[in-house]
């Protein structure tokens, strides 16, 4: 691993650890970017993950200004994760785990302890945020966002440069 993808998870860590509940400004400033069903979807996240989002969607909006729909992508990409009990320590388990656990023997784990199987649901929350979005009518943009921000660019089927756009956000957004 990088140093710099060390420092960027350790300072994600901490910032989750350390997050306090949106302000209400920001809480009528996304309710304004959101549909009533994904609105609802997204206070369902953490606080953490909540501010996470805010400081995502205000870092695209910085660079695609009047783009309404990679603005929603940057609030909800991360809204599988309410699919799922993802406290700390799955959380550190999964950015650990996921470059060197295979699927195949994260599958058999899964079959034998609850853990693995949460840390598998986990692993797999962009894919339950794409369900998610796609039941509450979200923009096939945003659907299809939540499902690859983790993927490598070439595997990407949304436009290249609000993907960039995003993954930059993201990344610079603890």
């Amino acid at each position: 691993m990088s140093r710099n993808r060390l420092r960027h998870l350790v300072s994600r860590f901490v910032f989750t650890l350390t997050a306090k509940a949106p302000e209400q400004d920001d809480l009528d400033w996304v309710r304004q970017q959101l549909s009533d069903r994904e609105f609802e979807l997204w206070v369902q996240m953490s606080s953490a993950d909540r501010l996470h989002s805010i400081l995502v969607a205000k870092r695209v909006l910085k660079e695609l200004p009047g783009d309404e729909t990679v603005l929603a992508a940057g609030l909800l990409h991360d809204v599988g994760k309410v699919a799922v009990r993802s406290g700390v320590a799955t959380r550190i388990a999964a950015y650990v785990a996921k470059p060197i656990i295979s699927a195949e023997l994260l599958n058999r784990l899964a079959l034998r302890r609850s853990f693995f199987s949460n840390l598998k649901s986990f692993l797999n929350y962009p894919r339950l945020g794409a369900d998610l979005l796609e039941g509450a009518g979200s923009d096939e943009f945003v659907v299809r966002w939540a499902a690859e921000h983790h993927l490598r660019k070439d595997k990407w089927t949304v436009d290249e440069r609000r993907g960039e756009v995003l993954v930059r956000a993201d990344y610079l957004a603890v």
